[in-house]
């Protein structure tokens, strides 16, 4: 990709640790006169601006190339995310504990998760809702331990409708913002649900003890997370980096069984969604994803609509990421 310097920053700071390669690339792009407005907006838009800061930082004994102001404004960005990630992990540790007193096994997805076990600081990954993952039989218990610990339920649509086609429940704490979705499924129902057969005893039968907000809990396994991820991107218009790096974090920090991530995606056919998943992380990030495995996992047509897209437009700050998004739908 022929990407300006602006996005050259962007893109090998969107890592909990750049190589030399990335390091040299940055350096080089510091002398460019950037526009570091530019950056800190994609930078926030894209939930990227703590790692900027923390890879920035690492090189500020060597380097004085970014103004200080700019430096400044970053740190007060992150110490704000630690600050509201905080809460967000007093509020997950309470839930957590109300189920667990209750008997009912949790897994904790997304960002929460992703932050204490993948990221290993919890200020790298910004999240804003606490999302968990319980067995579908025991969803009417789960609602009524959440409204006892304050939480009422914020969807429009009846609970009835929701649950029949719906993969999650959508709660606000009262008189805060804070939004807590129990999920018993990783994927929405749709009318091309027929496309996806997502076994989750299986998710459950892998699933891996972690403590996380302190508490005891499960995890998913580093193949069925970056499934997880894979299938999270099409839903949410591959529209912010962050996602990316999630799945580039998820393989950098796990000895991945790629033999399974492929049978996985043959069995819950969503070959399509781990292909596009891994090969845009790699085009945009990088990452040691074994040829084979792309090459098992590509889909059998419309491969060159889809990779003629300038992926670069992620970055946008007008983000035209819709063309991207129309194909796959097509696709998947």
């Amino acid at each position: 990709m022929n990407l300006s310097p602006e996005d050259t920053v962007l893109l090998c700071c969107a890592r909990t640790s750049m190589d030399k390669a990335d390091t040299h690339k940055v350096k080089e792009a510091l002398n460019s006169g950037l526009n570091w407005n530019y950056i800190i907006e994609n930078a926030l838009q894209h939930g990227i601006s703590p790692l900027l800061y923390h890879n920035l930082s690492e090189m500020a004994d060597e380097d004085e190339r970014v103004p200080e102001k700019v430096m400044e404004h970053l740190r007060r960005l992150y110490n704000g995310n630690v600050a509201r990630n905080m809460l967000l992990y007093d509020e997950l540790s309470k839930v957590l504990k109300a189920f667990k007193h209750a008997g009912i096994d949790v897994i904790v997805l997304k960002g929460a998760a992703l932050a204490e076990t993948v990221y290993l600081d919890i200020g790298l990954r910004p999240f804003n809702d606490i999302d968990i993952l319980i067995r579908r039989e025991d969803l009417q218990k789960a609602k009524e331990i959440v409204t006892k610990i304050g939480y009422v339920l914020r969807e429009h649509v009846s609970e009835d409708i929701y649950e029949k086609f719906g993969f999650n429940l959508e709660y606000i704490k009262r008189d805060t913002t804070t939004i807590l979705e129990p999920h018993w499924h990783i994927a929405r129902k749709t009318g091309s649900e027929g496309c996806l057969n997502i076994n989750m005893n299986a998710m459950w039968e892998n699933a891996l003890s972690a403590v996380i907000a302190g508490v005891d809990v499960f995890v998913l396994s580093p193949e069925d997370l970056l499934l997880h991820l894979c299938v999270h991107l099409p839903s949410h218009h591959y529209s912010r980096l962050i996602w990316f790096c999630d799945i580039l974090e998820v393989i950098e920090h796990n000895n991945i069984n790629w033999q399974q991530v492929i049978e996985n995606a043959n069995k819950n056919r969503t070959k399509a969604y781990m292909y596009y998943g891994l090969h845009f992380t790699d085009e945009l990030l990088g990452c040691d994803i074994p040829e084979e495995v792309l090459n098992e996992l590509k889909p059998s047509r419309f491969e060159t609509m889809v990779l003629g897209v300038v992926l670069k437009d992620v970055l946008s700050s007008e983000r035209k990421i819709m063309p991207i998004f129309n194909l796959m739908k097509i696709l998947l």
